[in-house]
């Protein structure tokens, strides 16, 4: 092995004046001999002496060492020379690009000469050039390690927090935070760090100097390594010390003006871009009266102009002026969503922002108490007068249930009474077309000159069926038009009702359970003719006719000697009975059904071919029925009770009708109706396979009852027996509790009937005492 004094001296020389990097390489083994101080400068050594010696491949890269033997020395004795790029070692373990020229001195050795790449020198200047960069702004820049500590920060840095650049590396960021939530934002940032959350983050501080305390605001993200590992975070920070104070100047400024605003004596409303109100000060919840235990109005969010109050009023379109840049002007008497009457008067102001629509500012006063004793009174004497006539109506109808025959006659005397006051110019009662989709008038009074027989109402949500009237028959509430001139919803009929002087008008359902009969519309020459109380009188009366209706229908069917019986086939499997005979195979016979109070209905059925138990655990699974009794089981025959909701067993009994034949073999069921002559058949029948589609009526047909004592027998018995006296004897004559021995005790009818077993005996031999008084009654009179 050579070592450097064996080199020529004037060859040392060389290599100690030369400003190039330089070393001499002997080729077996391949190390240094010899090098400079420039060459030990570019692999990160301190001194020459520290490479003389040691191997030369240990200065390239792993990948680049086979290159050696492969293609640099066979270069160097064959052609003398060998020049090209090669990935070199620093000292501390990194890699870098540089350029070698290596000759050979002789056989042995080789004189090299290395200088870094031009990518090397322009990143490094680049890098110098941003250190300075860093080292001049004024904003402060750090860097954090992973454990939240400064590994490094520039001049500004230090100035921002008056301490020295030594004072600061190794320091955690934290021990700048004067208060608990700005450490806890700091452990947020560790957080998103170390889930390599690279979004950029905003974090304030308040950091004491020797000036008082400043605020600075950093802006910091990931700071990842190339390995893509976490190596902290980086960020910049500027002094916002000054901007706060301006910005705390402005929130007082605004804290100011919302207390000005809050404080005002009148009501302020704020209205966005697309006329929703956004704001309500104090003075506007109180003239609209919020209550206590509500913390913000439920307008807020709404468009002003379809509030129900304010659509009212017929002004709503007003306020769609603001957006063309007009100031209006308003007063109308207005009723809150919360009931509070008030009556207005005030302006709007449009806002803009950019050139653009913004929205409005209302500023309203109530000079409610200007008006208020005059507005009383006349509301008092209309309110007092328009439901001292519906009560007097209402008792008309109650009284005249008794003794008006028809159903006609009960509509066409309310028509009548409403009409024949000066509040009312005219009314009509109409009710659903069979096989239709329009309101029929069936009754109508006052002076129309035409105008029920002219108009279309529909019960579709088409533009003919969103009138009152449509709205009535859907929703089974009474539904109004305060202002038919503004009211969209009446376009329809507008021109013909304002040729008539019509104002306003009201519809209302004639409801009685599940049933709607009809609608009575009712029409005044006045703009807001129905206030809340005249709507709840007029719901009232709604019942009351419906009811009325329902009453004389059935009337009509109990006093009978002649009645329609409908008989239906019924296969849909939505039907109970029919399920269950289907699943299995056994026939069912309805014998009997009672209604309790609770609006349950309790069916009697006879079980034939099927163990009684057997369809009772079916049966309880429906989510119709409520709970199932066998009252009798002999194998595979039985008594049942089944206690179910029943919707055409309660469609029956509103249109007056009854179930007489009630029975079901292999999934197909007989159904016979008995029905007033005066039903609506088709109406009836549309009804039920409303409920049940698969239903067929397969005959219709008149049949005579028995005329002679049958309808005094109906009749006394009727009368003489209250509600609870004619269920307690009808359950037990379902359940078996006359048979012998009793198929049901009367602990087990009491149970159905909710009632203590002691008051079932107590209505049960009541009935039993009428019952027997009706019979001899009538005894008597065969043998006068």
């Amino acid at each position: 092995m050579s070592s450097a004094a064996d080199i020529p001296w004037d060859g040392a020389q060389v290599l100690a004046a030369s400003p190039a990097a330089m070393a001499v390489i002997e080729t077996d083994p391949a190390e240094h001999i010899a090098v400079n101080q420039p060459y030990a400068d570019l692999y990160g050594f301190p001194h020459s002496d520290a490479l003389s010696g040691t191997p030369w491949p240990q200065r390239l890269a792993a990948d680049e060492r086979a290159r050696i033997e492969q293609e640099i020395f066979p270069a160097c004795h064959e052609q003398d020379q060998w020049r090209g790029t090669v990935t070199g070692l620093h000292r501390d373990g990194t890699t870098f690009p540089h350029h070698l020229s290596i000759a050979r001195l002789d056989d042995s050795h080789f004189i090299c000469t290395a200088r870094e790449s031009h990518e090397r020198l322009t990143r490094d200047r680049e890098l110098e050039r941003y250190k300075t960069i860093i080292d001049t702004v004024d904003d402060g820049i750090y860097v954090l390690d992973e454990n939240l500590r400064f590994a490094f920060v520039n001049e500004a840095m230090c100035k921002l927090t008056g301490l020295q650049r030594e004072d600061l590396i190794g320091t955690p960021v934290v021990d700048l935070f004067e208060y608990d939530d700005e450490v806890a934002a700091a452990e947020e940032i560790r957080r998103r760090a170390v889930e390599n959350d690279t979004s950029i983050g905003t974090v304030q501080a308040t950091v004491p100097t020797a000036d008082g305390d400043r605020t600075l605001e950093a802006r910091y993200r990931l700071y990842p390594d190339p390995d893509g590992e976490y190596r902290g975070s980086i960020g910049v920070v500027r002094d916002v010390t000054d901007r706060e104070q301006r910005e705390q100047e402005l929130r007082t400024a605004r804290q100011f003006n919302e207390e000005l605003v809050e404080n005002a004596p009148f009501g302020m409303f704020r209205l966005d871009e697309n006329f929703r109100i956004t704001y309500e000060n104090s003075r506007a919840e109180e003239i609209i009266g919020l209550p206590d235990d509500e913390e913000e109005s439920a307008a807020i969010g709404e468009d002003i102009r379809n509030l129900p109050s304010i659509v009212e009023t017929g002004q709503a379109d007003l306020f769609t002026r603001l957006q063309d840049g007009e100031t209006i002007e308003f007063e109308f008497p207005f009723e809150s969503i919360y009931g509070k009457e008030a009556y207005f008067t005030g302006r709007g102001v449009p806002l803009y922002r950019d050139g653009e629509f913004d929205g409005a500012v209302l500023m309203a006063i109530d000079i409610s108490d200007r008006r208020q004793h005059e507005r009383d009174l006349e509301r008092q004497r209309d309110e007092l007068e328009t439901l001292d006539r519906i009560n007097k109506l209402l008792l008309e109808i109650a009284r005249d249930l008794f003794t008006s025959p028809t159903r006609a006659e009960i509509e066409q005397m309310v028509c009548d009474r409403l009409a024949a006051s000066d509040l009312y110019q005219f009314a009509w009662i109409g009710e659903p077309e069979p096989d239709g989709n329009r309101i029929l008038p069936r009754a109508s009074a006052g002076v129309d000159e035409g105008y029920v027989d002219s108009i279309t109402v529909t019960m579709t949500e088409t533009d003919t069926g969103q009138g009152p009237g449509g709205r009535a028959l859907r929703t089974g509430s009474v539904q109004v038009s305060q202002d038919i001139r503004s009211d969209s919803s009446f376009e329809p009929w507008r021109e013909q009702a304002l040729a008539r002087g019509i104002k306003s008008a009201a519809a209302v359902p004639l409801v009685h359970g599940d049933t709607t009969y009809g609608i009575l519309a009712v029409y005044a020459t006045r703009p807001l003719a129905f206030s809340h109380r005249e709507q709840a009188a007029f719901d009232t009366l709604g019942n009351a006719v419906g009811f009325a209706t329902n009453a004389i229908e059935n009337r009509n069917l109990l006093f009978a000697d002649t009645v329609v019986e409908l008989e239906f086939e019924v296969t849909d499997s939505d039907l109970l009975f029919v399920r269950l005979s289907e699943q299995l195979g056994c026939d069912l016979t309805i014998t009997g059904y009672v209604e309790s109070a609770a609006g349950t209905w309790s069916v009697y059925l006879r079980v034939d071919g099927a163990a009684p138990t057997a369809v009772r655990d079916v049966a309880v699974a429906d989510s119709g029925v409520e709970q199932v009794r066998v009252i009798t089981d002999e194998d595979d025959t039985g008594l049942l009770e089944c206690v179910m909701t029943g919707p055409a067993l309660t469609a029956l009994t509103e249109r007056g009708a009854i179930l007489t034949v009630g029975r079901v073999a292999d999934g197909r069921g007989q159904f016979c109706i008995e029905a007033p002559q005066s039903t609506d058949v088709r109406r009836l029948v549309a009804r039920l396979q409303t409920v049940y589609p698969d239903s067929t009526l397969v005959a219709q047909r008149e049949r005579d009852r028995p005329v002679q004592k049958a309808s005094e027998l109906r009749q006394s018995v009727a009368e003489r027996l209250t509600a609870k006296q004619q269920e307690a004897l009808t359950r037990a004559y379902h359940a078996g509790y006359f048979e012998w021995p009793r198929q049901s005790t009367g602990s087990d009818i009491a149970a159905a009937m909710d009632v203590a077993e002691t008051t079932f005996h107590y209505h049960l031999r009541n009935a039993l005492e009428t019952l027997v008084a009706a019979l001899t009654d009538i005894g008597d009179g065969y043998y006068d």
